[in-house]
C-alpha cells in the first residue's frame, strides 16, 4: 500500500481518539490539522533519525570545504544540507565492522555544519529529511504518526493529554521496534564468520 501525509495524519488523529479525518492538510484550515502542520517537520525529522533504517537511507557525495584542516583530520566536508542523520562515511565494505569503519568528526566550524574525516572524494550514507512516504512500510508510517500525536496531543487534547501521550509513546515504541525489525530483515546479510569475527581477524594479522 502506497501511504500519504494525510494517512498519516489520520492515523494520529486515531491514536488521539478523535474522530475526525482530512483529505488535504494543506487546504484543511481546522485547528487539529493546523496544530499537526506545525509540528510535521520536527515530527517526521525526530522519527526517521530515530528509526534509523537503512531503507530510508540515501548516498550523498561531500563538498569539500579544505584539505588538512586540522592536524588531526586529512578532510574537512560540508554536512549535507538535506541530511537529518548521518549514518557512515561509505567504505569499500558492504556492511562495515570494527576494522572497516571510517572514522568522523561532525562539529561547527565558523557557524557552519562540518564533517572532518581521512577519506578522500568521500560519499556520506545519511537520512535525508525527502524520503518518499509512499515508500514507507506501515510499521514505519505509523511510527510517524505516533511522534506527530505526541507533539501535538497538548494542543489538541487539552487537558488529559499527559495520560493520552503515555499511551501513544508505548504505541511509538513498539511501531518502531516493528519497523526496525521489518528493515534488518530485508537488509540482512550473512558475513563470512572469519571475516566477522575481530578474534579470529587479530590472530591471522
Amino acid at each position: 500500500m502506497s501511504y500519504t501525509k494525510e494517512k498519516i495524519y489520520n492515523l494520529a488523529f486515531g491514536l488521539l481518539l478523535l474522530q475526525r479525518q482530512t483529505a488535504d492538510t494543506a487546504t484543511d484550515t481546522s485547528n487539529e490539522v493546523k496544530v499537526l502542520n506545525t509540528h510535521w517537520d520536527i515530527a517526521l525529522e525526530t522519527a526517521l533519525t530515530d528509526m534509523d533504517l537503512g531503507s530510508t537511507s540515501s548516498d550523498a557525495t561531500l563538498a569539500l570545504i579544505t584539505a588538512n584542516p586540522t592536524d588531526d583530520w586529512l578532510y574537512s566536508y560540508t554536512y549535507p544540507a538535506t541530511c537529518v542523520h548521518l549514518r557512515r562515511i561509505k567504505s569499500s565494505a558492504l556492511k562495515d565492522n570494527k576494522t572497516t569503519r571510517i572514522l568522523l568528526r561532525v562539529l561547527t566550524v565558523s557557524g557552519v555544519k562540518t564533517i572532518y574525516t581521512n577519506e578522500v572524494d568521500a560519499v556520506a550514507e545519511i537520512i535525508p529529511n525527502n524520503v518518499s512516504i509512499a515508500t514507507l512500510g506501515a510499521d514505519a508510517v505509523l511510527c510517524i504518526a505516533a511522534r506527530l500525536a505526541i507533539l501535538g496531543a497538548p494542543l489538541i487534547v487539552g487537558r488529559g493529554a499527559r495520560t493520552l501521550r503515555e499511551e501513544i509513546e508505548k504505541k511509538y515504541v513498539v511501531a518502531k521496534a516493528e519497523a526496525q525489525e521489518r528493515d534488518h530483515r530485508e537488509n540482512f546479510n550473512f558475513d563470512d564468520d572469519i571475516v566477522d569475527s575481530e578474534f579470529v581477524q587479530a590472530r591471522m594479522d
